[in-house]
């Protein structure tokens, strides 16, 4: 099969909204707090276009297999929700969504993504180490249970 990454429509926003809830669905009932991925609606998938942001969505021929969203805050380039169908991880598509959206920053004059990513899931933070991502910040939930790293890179 042949990957393609491309950017998605407002009219996709319940595609973009189903992968990213496959893909996020294996942590309910094992994160604390949950993940706030699986509250979330189509409509906060359309939220983050009508603010000026967007999705990359991955193909897999014509499976769609997943996905990224964006927005653009201050002056870096915020990704978020990305998401990987589980059974078609460790094939880089998390990668090639990642540059999808690199080069949509660079292209308007971004020179910096960020992403958010949970200490308890350390495999995450090895994947984004090793597409050349760094911690620059350490933030804990209120309750203080869990917390994440926003990870920067710069382009």
């Amino acid at each position: 099969m042949v990957l393609s990454i491309r950017e998605a429509t407002i009219d996709e926003s319940e595609l973009i909204y189903q992968v990213m809830i496959e893909s996020f669905k294996e942590y309910n009932g094992k994160l604390n707090p949950p993940s706030g991925a699986l509250k979330e609606t189509v409509d906060d998938t359309i939220h983050t276009f009508t603010i000026g942001g967007g999705a990359a969505l991955a193909w897999e021929g014509d499976k769609l297999v997943g996905s990224a969203r964006y927005k653009p805050v201050d002056d870096y380039m915020y990704i978020g929700r990305v998401s990987v169908l589980p059974d078609f991880r460790g094939k880089g598509i998390c990668k090639a969504l990642l540059t999808f959206v690199e080069n949509k920053a660079r292209g308007q004059g971004i020179m910096e993504t960020r992403i958010g990513v949970r200490l308890s899931i350390p495999e995450n933070i090895q994947v984004y180490e090793r597409l050349h991502y760094e911690v620059i910040e350490h933030k804990f939930y209120p309750e203080r249970i869990d917390s994440w790293y926003v990870m920067r890179k710069k382009l």
